[in-house]
């Protein structure tokens, strides 16, 4: 079988970027340690191609032409099991006779799938699209638009896991010496909605024959194909990582290249499998998986999934969900959870010291913190955020405040969650609140009064000094009086010791 077909038809044939060569011999084992995953997903008679792994590994999209024609598949894991593929017909459908789809790629949050097509709406010979998906649904495909796609070939997206970065490959002008048509690598960022101004990867990750990149859960580590000097004779897989703003040397996974054409793999967060295609016996296309050399694994990562939920309901809702950086307050992702079922999910990078908020107009906000500045390995971490309407007597924990030990002195990495209120009591012009400081019960209940009434008198301070007017604002210290939980455990007096945010007034 041509692997050709599987990437386009002939129609589009002179638009196509690093198209590969006739494979019909017999079947290459890449890897001793390879292992297909063997039906239902993988048909044998047809061949299953180009697969893309949700982050979290158990769901998997590929491409079959099973039905006579290339479409889109949907898979889920359940306990090492897959289920039998799903026609994805709500994108499939828009397809006409001689469209082609290809190149799917999930961003890491789950809620979108990019992919390539030339189906009805497509600006150029070649477009990148998506599709949303809203309370478990995949929605109708949407184009990119003209501020990444243009005239010619773009194909084959990647999101970075904070969406904020896409790489993608766009027709070049130079010709492998095989005689196949070269891709160059490409970058836009995201400004507001759209992925903006193009620009493509520096050497040495762009060499003049490139495609099919992959952006690992770290946001530092890619994989692409790349006909090159020193490779084994058709495009292999390269891997390039990032340090601050410089891309290093691209360095050959030798342990998975082949004579052939190397392309098109995916990566779970976890970072310790490869998915990719491969032919079998009958030289059609399955899917398979390997494990991923310690070498080429992309930084660790963790992962926090939840719920938002409505407090006083205990229903789920929609929120926003932002993540900053709580030493320099760089604002490094923002996203909406799933409107319908209320889920979320984030892949943080491990080095940092991160501030997770959570908000929804007309309700409390809920914040996190996530010090991963010595994590190890991947790990999931799993946190509901509860959001209480804002109404009078309402009262909600400010988490991220912090002072100095046995002071009450705040710390700068307090100024996130200070600034918050800010927000929510300038949106609210009319509320008055209450600013209550408590203590746990180690010391006297003379001096935890006190210290506790200085900590509420300190975040009074530093909201008028940012605009608040004193009037909405009173700072009471409740010492030990007020127990959240029981002081019996060095947890609990953790929990004990807290600030807490009260409307006195709407």
């Amino acid at each position: 079988m041509s692997r050709f077909i599987v990437y386009c038809s002939i129609v589009i044939f002179s638009l196509l970027c690093v198209t590969v060569s006739a494979q019909d011999d017999a079947p290459t084992l890449i890897n001793p340690g390879l292992r297909t995953l063997g039906k239902p997903v993988n048909t044998g008679e047809f061949s299953e191609f180009a697969p893309t792994i949700s982050a979290d590994g158990n769901t998997l999209i590929f491409e079959s032409d099973k039905s006579g024609r290339w479409r889109l598949y949907i898979s889920t894991q359940v306990n090492g099991v897959w289920s039998a593929p799903k026609d994805m017909d709500v994108i499939n459908n828009r397809l006409e006779p001689g469209d082609f789809i290809g190149g799917p790629c999930f961003s890491y949050d789950g809620n979108r799938l990019y992919f390539t097509s030339n189906m009805k709406g497509t600006v150029g010979g070649m477009d990148l699209w998506y599709s949303e998906k809203i309370n478990d649904v995949w929605q109708a495909p949407k184009n990119m638009g003209r501020t990444v796609n243009t005239g010619g070939y773009d194909g084959f997206p990647s999101v970075s896991p904070d969406n904020k970065t896409l790489y993608f490959m766009r027709a070049g002008n130079a010709t492998s010496p095989t005689g196949q048509r070269c891709c160059i690598l490409m970058i836009a960022e995201k400004r507001g909605n759209y992925f903006i101004n193009p620009k493509a990867l520096p050497a040495p990750v762009n060499s003049g024959c490139e495609g099919y990149p992959r952006i690992m859960a770290d946001g530092k580590t890619l994989i692409f194909s790349s006909f090159r000097t020193g490779g084994k004779g058709g495009y292999d897989l390269y891997q390039s990582k990032k340090s601050g703003s410089k891309w290093g040397a691209p360095v050959a996974m030798e342990f998975i290249n082949t004579p052939k054409d190397d392309e098109l793999i995916s990566v779970p967060a976890s970072g310790d499998v490869i998915y990719l295609s491969n032919t079998n016996k009958n030289n059609k296309d399955d899917i398979y998986k390997l494990p991923l050399p310690k070498e080429f694994q992309p930084e660790e990562v963790v992962l926090v999934e939840g719920t938002v939920k409505n407090e006083a309901t205990n229903k789920p809702m929609p929120a926003t969900i932002r993540v900053s950086n709580i030493k320099t307050k760089e604002q490094i992702f923002e996203s909406e959870n799933d409107s319908i079922t209320g889920k979320y999910n984030l892949y943080l990078q491990k080095g940092k010291k991160y501030d997770v908020s959570v908000t929804s107009k007309g309700y409390s906000f809920q914040s996190e913190v996530y010090d991963l500045e010595k994590a190890g390995a991947y790990q999931k971490v799993k946190k509901d955020m509860m959001l209480e309407p804002l109404k009078l007597n309402a009262s909600f924990r400010l988490n991220n405040l912090f002072f100095d030990f046995d002071s009450a002195s705040l710390t700068k990495e307090s100024e996130l969650e200070l600034d918050r209120v800010i927000d929510m009591m300038k949106t609210n012009s009319t509320m008055q609140v209450e600013i209550s400081a408590h203590t746990d019960d180690m010391g006297s209940d003379a001096y935890n009064l006190k210290l506790s009434q200085l900590r509420a008198e300190s975040v009074v301070r530093y909201l008028t000094l940012h605009g608040i007017d004193a009037s909405r604002l009173v700072a009471k210290g409740y010492g030990e009086a007020m127990p959240s939980v029981p002081n019996d455990t060095d947890d609990n007096r953790a929990k004990n010791r807290r600030v807490e945010f009260k409307i006195i007034k709407l």
